[in-house]
């Protein structure tokens, strides 16, 4: 349970404290300053960062002020957002009052070459909404900039509004296999990323085959296209895939298990010249053999959060109907984020959750 203790002011916000400890508090209404927008936050989705940050943590927040925010713990989590517009600042004159949008929920120098060459998700001073800022989508109105924030057409939800992030983060990792229409690709690992990569294919028309130990995850994934889901704990997912492709290998491969046995199986499964994305985080090295690489001249590499297009491109996606919400999408109460949310996923009982903040019930 949510340890719960007061403030003086009139707002809720989960705060993290540390490993361990979050509690529902009392923290002032912000305000929206210049260049900022203030938002009555609908939904707010349940990170795997945010279960590494609970159990392992402190990992990226942090004691120390962050050295573009200022901003240190105990911070309000939550990066993964959809809300309503209720006020905007000075010199934001092109969002309007009432409008649902989705949050990007990263600040960077806007100095450093990568930010100049238009690659601002490899800027080192990344601060994340969440963990590095005086704010986060657990509470119940947040501040973020102007350049923050994507209107939602049309049509799509709050909810849809707060898997933008994540899903951007599984686009970015799909694009980044190379693959194409017509062609495969194995995903390791089918939690809300590895769904999202799945759903990210499968709008482009490649093939996805799933290998993922939790049945409520591979259930999931047939449900949203998989063509094939293997347990990797009994089946020979190698054997499977290179049958499926007349021996030939898959495209592409996309760890989002974040275990050295995915790894090895996608080095194996994946063609000459093919290219094996590693979204999904290790806690210990990874090893692999030179000639893995060398005799199948195969691409290993990772994948680092999003671009605004992949950003754009999950939206755009949305408004066609390439990401249904029914089966793989469950809704939790702000106080019940411990028990019905972190380990719910740690435990891999759950596909995506996000929590409730200001939508109705």
């Amino acid at each position: 349970m949510v340890r719960a203790s007061t403030y003086s002011a009139r707002v809720r916000a989960l705060r993290y404290h540390g490993r361990e400890d979050v509690r529902l508090e009392e923290v002032d209404e912000p305000v929206a300053g210049p260049g900022d927008v203030l938002l009555r936050v609908a939904y707010n989705g349940i990170c795997g960062s945010d279960v590494h940050e609970y159990f392992d943590g402190p990992i990226a927040a942090s004691h120390e002020p962050h050295p573009l925010t200022g901003c240190s713990m105990p911070c309000i989590l939550g990066h993964e957002l959809s809300g309503e517009v209720v006020d905007v600042g000075a010199g934001v004159d092109d969002v309007a009052i009432g409008a649902l949008v989705a949050v990007e929920p990263i600040e960077t120098c806007g100095v450093c070459a990568y930010c100049r060459s238009g690659n601002r998700h490899l800027c080192r001073s990344t601060a994340f909404h969440g963990y590095h800022r005086a704010g986060g989508g657990l509470a119940d109105y947040t501040v973020v900039r102007r350049d923050m924030v994507h209107a939602m057409p049309d049509g799509l939800t709050a909810r849809h509004g707060a898997l933008v992030e994540p899903m951007a983060v599984a686009r970015r990792a799909a694009r980044r296999t190379r693959a194409s229409a017509g062609e495969m690709v194995v995903v390791h690992g089918a939690g809300p990323i590895g769904l999202g990569v799945v759903l990210a294919l499968r709008a482009e028309g490649i093939d996805a085959v799933v290998a993922d130990p939790s049945a409520v995850r591979r259930d999931a994934a047939r449900m949203l296209g998989a063509t094939h889901a293997f347990d990797p704990a009994s089946d020979d997912v190698v054997a499977a895939v290179r049958d499926l492709t007349d021996g030939l290998g898959a495209a592409g491969a996309v760890d989002a298990a974040g275990v050295a046995p995915a790894v090895q199986a996608a080095l194996r499964s994946t063609r000459p010249d093919g290219t094996i994305v590693v979204v999904g985080h290790h806690t210990d090295p990874i090893a692999v053999r030179s000639g893995s690489l060398i005799f199948s001249e195969a691409h290993l590499t990772g994948s680092l959060i999003y671009t605004r297009d992949d950003v754009q491109w999950v939206i755009d996606a949305m408004a066609r109907g390439a990401y249904p919400l029914d089966g793989w999408v469950d809704v939790i109460e702000m106080d019940r984020v411990v028990e019905d949310g972190l380990l719910a996923l740690r435990e891999q009982a759950a596909n995506k959750l996000l929590v409730r903040v200001g939508a109705p019930a």
